[in-house]
This record gives C-alpha cells, sequence and structure tokens, in this order.
C-alpha cells in the first residue's frame, strides 16, 4: 500500500511533513528481504555505504567520478526490490491516495492563510517597535549659557 506525506503540528505549532508511514513499510519490506537472502541483501548494504564514501572522494572531480552512478543505480534496484519509492496516485487504483492529496492541498492552503497573517502581524510589530525606539531616544540638548 502506498502511503502519502502527513502534516502534523510539532512543538510551539511548527508543521512537520511526515514521511514515516511510508519509511515504516519499507524498512518492513527490507527485514523481510533480508530475511530470505541475508548475505545478498547484507553485501548490497555495504556496498552501497563503501560507494557512499567513495562518492565523497570523487566530490573533488566535479562530477566525473563512477561510483554515484553506480551506487545510485544499486539504491534504486534495491528501492524497486522493497515496494519503490513512486506515489502512484491513479483514483481508480488508490482512492485514499487521492483524499490524502486533497487534504494535504486544503492544509498547505492553511499554512500558507496562518503564515501571511502572521507576517502582517510581525510587520506591525516591528513597526510598533521602531515608533517606540525613536519615543525613547534620548535626544541631546543644547544649552548655551549667557552672562
Amino acid at each position: 500500500m502506498d502511503y502519502l506525506p502527513t502534516l502534523r503540528r510539532c512543538h510551539k505549532g511548527a508543521i512537520v511533513l511526515d514521511n514515516g508511514a511510508a519509511a515504516r513499510e519499507q524498512i518492513h519490506s527490507l527485514a523481510d528481504l533480508y530475511r530470505q537472502d541475508p548475505e545478498g541483501v547484507g553485501d548490497l548494504l555495504i556496498q552501497i555505504a563503501d560507494l557512499k564514501d567513495l562518492v565523497d572522494c570523487e566530490r573533488h572531480l566535479g562530477g566525473l567520478g563512477y561510483a554515484k552512478p553506480v551506487r545510485d543505480e544499486i539504491v534504486g534496484e534495491l528501492l524497486g526490490d522493497i515496494g519503490g519509492a513512486e506515489i502512484h496516485l491513479d483514483h481508480r487504483d488508490n482512492h485514499r491516495a487521492l483524499m490524502q492529496a486533497r487534504e494535504l492541498t486544503n492544509q498547505a492552503q492553511d499554512i500558507a492563510e496562518v503564515a501571511g497573517r502572521r507576517v502582517g502581524e510581525l510587520e506591525a510589530l516591528t513597526a510598533r517597535a521602531r515608533q517606540e525606539r525613536r519615543r525613547t531616544a534620548p535626544r541631546l540638548v543644547f544649552v548655551t549659557r549667557l552672562w
């Protein structure tokens, strides 16, 4: 089953895009694959890690190394083996995914509205703070003595 990311509120009203459901499902699939072929999957994961180190070393070559495309291909094949990373939104196949996409759209619009209101509040607070600083700034007074 495909899982779309969900929006949730975090501490102090922060919004988080949570893709944990899909990640958990893929880890479960990877564990099943490992149970079937522990040596093969273990070797593949070690090869991916070794290639990551090589990619880091080749970074100074400006993309001329071979490790990154090889690593990406291996990771792509492994992702395919554990269910892939694509989320198909065909309503005939997955009505729930379509409903989640619609809900994400509504939540994104709500976030945009709240953010817009917050920008207005911050602008007003900033303007007020500037006015207060101008009022409370010490004024220089020149006194001349006449004798």
